[in-house]
């Protein structure tokens, strides 16, 4: 059974008790700055270390569909006294005693972890509200507001050392069946809305699989498989604080599980814990629809609406355009969606482009290198283009990523070149490839063999070339 958790976090949220330290809503990786901060680091990463003996006793975490806590004990082992506002509540079972639970906290009570948490929490604003509604959606723990707290500090530029990415910090090969798009254009492992999804639905498959929160919650970071091992080497065992204790668990994930809840036993209830409030709102997001390729400097510009928050909104995408091919909603702040919808609807130019005409001896690859882009990214902006196949004359649209100057094509060859040898055409061949490889002007080379630039080379025909140095 599963059960809507307490609504701590919501009433976090609408009073905005997460954080005071502001980040810029632009979402950028890094630590919080701050000497206090460094040092909670430091000292959380001490936290981590293994433990000096292991603890005496097996520590469940309650089940999710289990009554909340209706008081919690001090880490000391005394009861806490009430709040005038009530007890503090959770779904999820917190393990007062167990020493490296006990380490991170600590950590995260002093000065400088509280700075820390104060940080990331303001980091998720703009993200909040949508995450929690999708908690509530699936009807998971509230708790679960906090993991991205330990995943990515909640930035979702965030990248880790394995080259996990996002909120969430997905694995390019764990995004199948989530719907992300991982191209040159966009990595949607960043896109908060999907990654939130995603990570949510994971960890829901994970509950149901294991039937424990603490599994469930370990299982997200060390993977179904590992545990289902570790369970299987247990005998059975399906306790993550028994697994814990007979080493069955990669050392990452025997300190994830009491770093998560460390986190929550100090964030939920913020206020309690000496966190400043933070008045800053939680935003809420529309989507709009796009048919063309847009650039979020220039649909900010159109439409007024802040360009850091459409950056926040949209950091999936890599140059801050959306793919070119459209059929892609850009998320935009729900006040701004009717100037951005009617800034749309305009038709007037979203996106910076070079616009290039085909001289003699220019390649698709040339102006890819050019410009700094792909030449797949040319070949999604031009449709029906076939860069082996370009004509003189033709004109070619390149994003404008980079503030370059224009192209200028390579000057022409000696035209008296001696003729004096022959190739033979091969399969896949263009007048164009092979004008490359004997350094003659493609249309020098047609001519020279009576034939047209553009007509199609038969494989097994013989050709008068310059002879190679």
């Amino acid at each position: 059974m599963r059960r809507r958790a307490a609504s701590a976090v919501a009433a976090m949220l609408a009073a905005g008790a997460l954080a005071g330290r502001a980040f810029g809503v632009d979402g950028q990786p890094g630590t919080p700055a701050g000497a206090g901060a460094e040092a909670a680091i430091a000292a959380i990463a001490a936290a981590s270390e293994p433990e000096p003996e292991p603890p005496t006793a097996s520590l469940p975490v309650q089940d999710a569909g289990a009554a909340a806590r209706p008081l919690r004990s001090s880490g000391s082992g005394a009861p806490a006294y009430e709040h005038h506002a009530g007890p503090e509540r959770y779904a999820l079972e917190l393990p007062y005693g167990e020493p490296q639970f006990e380490r991170f906290r600590a950590s995260y009570l002093s000065a400088g972890g509280r700075q820390w948490l104060e940080a990331v929490g303001e980091r998720s604003r703009p993200y909040a509200s949508y995450v929690l509604e999708r908690i509530r959606y699936y009807g998971l723990p509230e708790e679960l507001f906090f993991l991205p707290f330990i995943e990515s500090e909640y930035s979702p530029r965030a990248v880790s050392r394995s080259g996990a990415s996002g909120l969430w910090q997905f694995m390019r090969n764990s995004v199948g069946g989530y719907d992300m798009r991982i191209d040159d254009w966009v990595d949607e492992r960043r896109d908060f809305m999907k990654s939130t999804d995603g990570a949510l639905r994971k960890l829901l498959s994970n509950y149901e699989r294991f039937g424990d929160w603490a599994l469930a919650i370990a299982a997200y970071n060390c993977g179904a498989g590992a545990m289902d091992r570790a369970i299987k080497a247990a005998g059975g065992v399906r306790d993550y604080w028994a697994l814990r204790e007979r080493g069955l668990l990669p050392p990452e994930t025997a300190s994830y599980v009491p770093k998560f809840l460390a986190v929550v036993s100090v964030a939920m209830h913020g206020g309690r814990n000496g966190l400043e409030p933070s008045w800053t709102p939680s935003v809420e997001w529309a989507r709009v629809p796009l048919d063309r390729p847009v650039d979020l400097a220039m649909l900010a510009s159109a439409s007024g609406a802040p360009l850091e928050l459409l950056k926040a909104g949209n950091p999936e995408l890599r140059y801050g355009v959306t793919p070119p091919e459209g059929r892609y909603a850009v998320k935009v702040p729900a006040g701004y969606e009717e100037a951005v919808r009617a800034a749309v609807a305009s038709r007037d130019a979203l996106m910076n482009v070079y616009m290039h005409v085909v001289a003699s001896g220019d390649t698709v690859s040339a102006l890819a290198k050019h410009y700094e882009v792909s030449v797949a990214m040319i070949a999604k902006m031009n449709p029906g283009l076939d860069p082996s196949r370009i004509r003189i004359g033709q004109r070619i649209v390149i994003p404008a990523f980079k503030d370059k100057r224009p192209y200028v094509s390579a000057p022409k060859a000696d035209d008296g070149a001696a003729f004096d040898g022959t190739y033979v055409v091969m399969k896949g061949d263009t007048l164009w490839a092979i004008s490359l490889k004997y350094d003659v002007q493609p249309e020098v080379l047609a001519a020279r063999n009576g034939l047209s630039l553009d007509g199609v080379l038969r494989e097994g025909l013989s050709l008068i070339v310059p002879i190679l140095e």
